[in-house]
């Protein structure tokens, strides 16, 4: 991949300016939806909107889905595909309810073997959001992946 400068500028002012609430229906039903609609520097939601929308390449990769509040943020850079993984599914089970993978440029992809297609995705992406366990060993498997892959873009 050839590198490219990413030039992000991060103004509080603009950053609190950013309007999540057209994703707001497809996130009521988490549990930390109460979390989704604060400020730039009490949440990340809208600093990660702002750099999806900051980005050149297609593709987002948010590694750790969980409830899928981040991929939710990630899509309003509707230009963009947000590709989200995670081991397991914490969605409702009712298909009905809305989530993020209603959203038109979210896919979610559960199970172990988006390791094996993340090469693959990193090749159109710029922006990988990182947001698993914590617990450092999956983290390290990932960042293997990102080097051999060569991965030259921002990864938070």
């Amino acid at each position: 991949m050839a590198s490219e400068i990413i030039d992000i500028v991060l103004d509080p002012t603009d950053l609190n300016a950013i309007d999540l609430s057209s994703v707001n229906s497809v996130c009521r039903w988490s549990s930390n939806f109460r979390f989704f609609d604060l400020s730039a520097g009490e949440e990340h939601y809208r600093l990660l909107a702002h750099v999806a929308r900051s980005v050149r390449r297609p593709t987002i990769i948010d590694i750790g889905h969980f409830q899928g509040l981040s991929a939710a943020a990630l899509s309003l850079a509707t230009e963009k595909t947000v590709r989200s993984f995670d081991l397991i599914s914490s969605l409702p089970s009712d298909p009905s309810v809305p989530t993020a993978i209603h959203i038109p440029n979210v896919r979610l992809e559960i199970g172990p073997n988006y390791m094996r297609d993340l090469p693959d995705h990193l090749r159109t992406s710029d922006l990988v959001i990182l947001d698993i366990d914590h617990l450092g060993k999956s983290e390290r498997d990932i960042f293997k992946v990102l080097e051999e892959a060569k991965f030259d873009g921002l990864l938070i």
